[in-house]
């Protein structure tokens, strides 16, 4: 993970697409037909990223309101908007044990912190992280001993 093709796949909201189902239904044929019987469309699956549709998504079947608003106001990446943090980028509890959108600040703070390269290093295990790891009070999201 890291390299240039990888960058593509890093959502101007934070998200890593490398890391969403309807990415990695392009290697897994199975999980392609299982999406496309929940109602996703069949020519949106698999999804290339959300950079290379033009923030078409298709788990919502249009377009990504925080896309269009990064592309309306010139940046690459949300951190960089003079309105960062915005309503757009606040979490909630709804879905959040299904969907990474509770890592937007995380992953923008890290990405303007640490620089894309490192986060493209990371994100898997900070997705990881969120979805397996407890919670130690003091010290964070661990992972589980296996």
């Amino acid at each position: 993970m890291g390299n240039t093709s990888d960058k593509i796949l890093a959502a101007p909201c934070g998200i890593f697409c490398g890391e969403c189902k309807v990415y990695k239904a392009k290697d897994n044929p199975q999980l392609q037909q299982a999406l496309i019987a929940r109602g996703m469309k069949k020519e949106s699956v698999p999804c290339p990223g959300c950079r290379s549709v033009r923030g078409v998504c298709p788990a919502i079947d249009t377009i990504c309101d925080t896309y269009t608003c990064a592309e309306k106001k010139g940046v690459e990446f949300c951190y960089q908007c003079t309105d960062f943090p915005c309503s757009r980028l606040s979490p909630a509890v709804d879905k959040a044990d299904i969907l990474p959108h509770n890592l937007k600040i995380y992953n923008l703070c890290f990405i303007s912190a640490k620089g894309l390269n490192k986060w493209l290093e990371e994100a898997e295990n900070i997705q990881n992280r969120y979805f397996q790891g407890k919670m130690v009070i003091g010290k964070g999201p661990e992972m589980p001993a296996d």
